[in-house]
């Protein structure tokens, strides 16, 4: 298998290896006491946030104006099923997972994540707006509505999740999968409803993204594309990057990994071996690393 990577940190290319990668994760990484067991999963439902308000409604209230009532019809809890970290009396970071469309996340991500000690919260925010048609529907220049309804979803999972026993707020990332890093996406865009949010996640990881926001957020960004993938085409992350990325920009680090499946696979929503390679994982939990989603270990 090999990799074609391509890193873009505020407009400057950086070359990095896969040896870099694997030995900073293995010598890094923080030693955790045994993980609970994956399948002490806890199915939860996550209460949906009230949508705020935003400032030209506020404006049009403050001046006087009559203005329709927020819908609140699509509002209802998200279901999610929660991983719990080993030891709810100390403070543990925590990784908010959004799955593709089809709500299909890769389980091996949630066992790399919750096995390197983190917690880790999976939604389905398909499930809580069902009426939505987010496989079929969206182009470029006209994105699905829904993203946005996901992505307040991840919103209301993060401040949910900010006040659980065990969880440091402060560390919770974002990690979204096809349609889902569309959404992680707009959970860290600066002028989106992340705005209107106390709690605020730390960093975000899209791996096979589906690039539809803009490139100005309030914490770093890894996006994962694979090379000839119709569905998430690492274009779209490529021209956003080119267009919106400045000096004052929080950075994104964007990558393309090199698939042996064949187009007609990578033409499909099937998962493919890549996603989970060991480079890929090294190259995620180094960008963890770096965030401080996990720790270094203490030098003796």
């Amino acid at each position: 298998m090999t990799m074609q990577p391509v890193l873009q940190f505020h407009h400057r290319s950086v070359a990095i290896t896969i040896l870099a990668f694997c030995a900073v994760v293995i010598v890094a990484m923080t030693p955790h006491a045994k993980a609970a067991a994956i399948n002490d999963v806890q199915k939860i439902d996550i209460p949906s946030q009230p949508y705020p308000i935003s400032g030209l409604r506020q404006r049009l209230i403050d001046a006087g104006k009559a203005i329709p009532e927020v819908d609140s019809s699509l509002q209802f809890d998200i279901p999610g099923l929660y991983y719990p970290p080993v030891d709810e009396n100390a403070k543990t970071a925590a990784v908010i997972a959004v799955p593709d469309c089809d709500d299909r996340f890769p389980e091996d991500w949630i066992t790399a994540l919750h096995d390197a000690g983190l917690a880790v919260l999976r939604i389905s925010p398909g499930k809580a707006h069902p009426s939505q048609s987010y496989c079929t529907a969206g182009t470029l220049d006209n994105p699905k509505h829904g993203v946005t309804y996901w992505a307040f979803d991840a919103l209301s999972a993060l401040d949910y999740l900010a006040g659980q026993d065990g969880i440091d707020p402060d560390r919770i990332a974002i990690f979204g999968y096809g349609y889902g890093a569309a959404a992680a996406q707009f959970a860290i865009y600066r002028h989106g409803h992340a705005k209107r949010f106390d709690q605020r996640f730390v960093s975000m990881v899209g791996l096979r993204a589906q690039c539809m926001s803009e490139m100005d957020n309030f914490v770093p960004a890894l996006l994962v594309t694979v090379k000839g993938d119709r569905l998430n085409p690492p274009a779209w992350c490529q021209w956003r990057m080119d267009r919106d990325l400045h000096a004052d920009r929080e950075p994104v680090m964007f990558k393309i990994l090199q698939s042996n499946e064949t187009p007609e696979k990578q033409a499909t929503r099937k998962f493919l071996k890549v996603e989970t390679g060991p480079e890929t994982t090294a190259l995620v939990m180094d960008f963890l690393l770096k965030t401080g989603i996990i720790l270094r270990e203490d030098k003796p």
